[in-house]
């Protein structure tokens, strides 16, 4: 029997912090360490990680880590030093702003982001947001913010109407400075169905968070049906939960069909008590693995019959690239756009001592076909780079051939 696998793919908010940061002790530092290398040794999977060997690591890098005199600066060094040990999807998030975790609302710039290598990734554009305006788009890498190195989301926010002078990597590699004004922003984006033409609708799918709202994305389908041709848009889709990701997929797929392998530490034990083999060879555990799987979710109007073809830029992540790699794998659907963000690991939240939170992987993940697009990203079949409407005509024009 294949065991379904419900958790979350973590997407990387744009969390609220308070004014100031609170100064930090040694004691507390030493509590928050301790609980997270305990928290990470039990639950933590990442392909080709050793996590006996994060205590080391983290010894070594002390002296950094004692440099750190506030809470946020803390955060931002711990962060720091586990993204060198080799793990993405981390996040380590100070106490102001792990308060505001769950508000549908934040003073900010309206771009969701994601610790990166150099900076933070700008997962989406919010419609009309601050940083829509200021010419910020999905796939760029923050690299400074106020004159200051990017290391956390919360850096992105601060008081209404300031303004947050932020040096950007383009996915081109040019370098620019943006000046983007901070207001309260509106965390939630909907999805919504567009014609193209006669033959050709797009849907776009925000987000696979809370924006993600399964009786509104059925009714997008019903209408879908009308069209003999279907483009999924998951451009700036920095991912969500699992449960939504499977409820899209039936939409598209037979119902329950595998979709690919989350490798989690129990399962990396399982198959080294069988085979004695590495426990860190995420492909090797799953094609060993033949019950721990993730599905299409069930579907009673059954999969959408036409022509599908998926958009992703470097802002799709996580669920998107989940998504994304199964429709070409499973139903041949082309992908067009720019190379994903290749941050595919399922990942969840744990409190940590004094109002500290983390997110931290839990789960490595390899596709049916054996693609691990942890670190490399979904290559588009078809690559189609500037305007975003480029793209979808890019993707009309396909399918309708």
């Amino acid at each position: 029997m294949v065991r379904v696998v419900r958790a979350i793919v973590a997407v990387g908010l744009s969390l609220v912090s308070a004014a100031g940061a609170g100064p930090i002790s040694p004691e507390t530092k030493q509590e928050v360490v301790n609980r997270l290398q305990e928290v990470l040794a039990r639950q933590a999977y990442v392909g080709g990680v050793d996590f006996s060997l994060l205590r080391q690591h983290l010894q070594g890098e002390r002296e950094m880590l004692n440099r750190a005199t506030t809470e946020e600066m803390f955060a931002g060094a711990l962060q720091q030093s586990l993204r060198q040990f080799g793990i993405s999807h981390v996040g380590i998030i100070p106490p102001q702003a792990a308060a505001g975790m769950h508000r549908s609302a934040s003073i900010g710039i309206g771009a969701p982001v994601r610790p990166a290598q150099g900076g933070l990734r700008v997962l989406g554009v919010g419609k009309g947001s601050p940083a829509a305006a200021a010419g910020l788009r999905a796939g760029d890498i923050i690299t400074e913010v106020d004159g200051k190195r990017a290391t956390s989301a919360e850096a992105l926010d601060g008081p209404i109407g300031s303004i947050a002078a932020l040096r950007v990597r383009r996915l081109s590699g040019q370098v620019e400075d943006l000046r983007v004004q901070r207001r309260a922003v509106e965390m939630r984006r909907t999805s919504t169905l567009e014609e193209l033409s006669p033959r050709t609708a797009i849907i776009r799918i925000q987000s696979f968070a809370g924006d993600y709202v399964p009786v509104e994305i059925e009714e997008l389908f019903d209408r879908a049906f009308e069209y003999e041709n279907l483009i999924i848009d998951l451009r700036g889709n920095g991912g969500g939960a699992v449960m939504h990701l499977m409820h899209l997929m039936g939409l598209l797929i037979p119902e329950f069909t595998p979709l690919g392998t989350p490798v989690s530490n129990r399962l990396a034990a399982e198959y080294v008590a069988e085979t004695g083999g590495d426990p860190t060879d995420a492909r090797a555990v799953a094609e060993w693995s033949t019950s721990e799987k993730m599905i299409a979710g069930q579907n009673l109007m059954g999969p959408y019959p036409g022509r599908v073809a998926v958009l992703i830029d470097g802002g799709s992540a996580s669920a998107s690239e989940v998504t994304s790699t199964a429709l070409r794998e499973l139903r041949g659907s082309l992908i067009v756009g720019s190379k994903s963000a290749g941050a595919l690991l399922v990942s969840t939240y744990v409190e940590l001592p004094a109002g500290f939170a983390a997110q931290i992987p839990i789960s490595d993940y390899i596709t049916i076909k054996g693609f691990r697009p942890e670190g490399e990203g979904v290559v588009p079949d078809i690559e189609v780079s500037g305007r975003r409407e480029d793209a979808e005509r890019a993707a009309r024009e396909a399918l309708e051939r």
